[in-house]
């Protein structure tokens, strides 16, 4: 079975190269920017993905941290030209599989795909088989029936003494509720006539660096608090509240998970228009919406600025 294999090279000259050094048991899928790798993992995923990291637009760290969220066994695998040990760092909270710090030689890289691509994952140990269920045992004989005693003389018996009944143990005092301490509860995250502008300035930034039509900020019921760009030819009193409808099963799955700091993300893609939906601290709601004909969506670009925005927003939320 050939195993796949998705190479963005970007400038770098030995990750171009490196496909003329494999064998045919392994395909090969050159791509230019790490938003074409992220659509092509979302439609067949490899097994693994070698990019350097300075790359048109999103950069291959970038589509390292994104991955993850993808929940795929694809391994990650990023190279840089220079040495860069912060890089190098920071490639490990990613979870990247390896980072190949000042490339130089393909061999080297070569040697790394391969043992990428040996380190399947391990499978879980097979069930043990049920044994055999042990005879029953044969029903008993049954046994003779007790001869009938005589009953006893009238004046034989005694009557049993009435029980004293032991007195009911005093009911212990109601527990006096602790005081909750400060801190104890998540901060509540409002929106202000101070953080307003700062939060409406974010959202442009944001709206300019993705190339959305419009951004718009709800609570969870879905009531539009604030929004940028255009809105025109959008029913966003009805858009909103529905998005809330998608959202209320993301808070009650972090709730059952004792997940405090989880997000969600909802997409919708369409001929005309593509939305994207990201939870703010299940509390508030960040749409993006893309007019296709205007401009192209580009999932990782969308993500990894969103994800920046929403950081700060959440800053000046609390």
């Amino acid at each position: 079975m050939a195993h796949r294999l998705i190479i963005v090279p970007g400038d770098n000259e030995v990750l171009r190269s490196l496909q003329g050094n494999l064998n045919d048991d392994i395909e090969v899928q050159m791509l230019e920017t790490a938003n074409d790798a992220l659509w092509e993992v979302r439609n067949a995923p490899p097994e693994v993905i070698v990019a350097d990291i300075d790359l048109p637009g999103m950069s291959g760290m970038d589509l390292a941290e994104i991955l993850p969220n993808f929940g795929l066994p694809t391994r990650v695998i990023l190279c840089s030209r220079q040495p860069d040990p912060r890089a190098a760092k920071q490639a490990q909270s990613h979870g990247v599989y390896q980072f190949l710090d000042a490339l130089t030689d393909v061999g080297v890289l070569k040697e790394a795909l391969l043992a990428a691509i040996s380190a399947a994952p391990v499978a879980p140990a097979p069930e043990p088989e049920p044994e055999p269920a042990a005879p029953e045992p044969a029903a008993p004989e049954p046994e003779p029936a007790p001869r009938r005693r005589d009953p006893e003389p009238r004046a034989a018996r005694r009557d049993p003494e009435p029980a004293t009944r032991p007195e009911p143990a005093p009911r212990p005092p109601m527990p006096t509720p602790a005081p909750r301490k400060p801190g104890s509860r998540r901060n509540a995250l409002v929106l202000t006539a101070d953080n307003l502008t700062p939060i409406r300035s974010r959202m442009s930034d944001l709206l300019q660096e993705v190339g959305a039509q419009c951004i718009l900020l709800s609570n969870r019921e879905g009531m539009v608090l604030t929004e940028v760009g255009s809105t025109s030819g959008l029913s966003t009193m009805v858009l909103l509240p529905l998005l809330s409808t998608s959202f209320s099963a993301a808070g009650q799955i972090s709730q059952m998970l004792r997940e405090r700091d989880s997000s969600a993300l909802y997409m919708q893609e369409g001929s005309h228009f593509d939305l994207y939906c990201f939870d703010m601290a299940q509390q508030f709601m960040l749409v993006l919406i893309f007019d296709k004909a205007a401009s192209a969506t580009k999932i990782g670009t969308a993500w990894v600025y969103t994800k920046r925005a929403i950081r700060d927003m959440l800053e000046y939320l609390s």
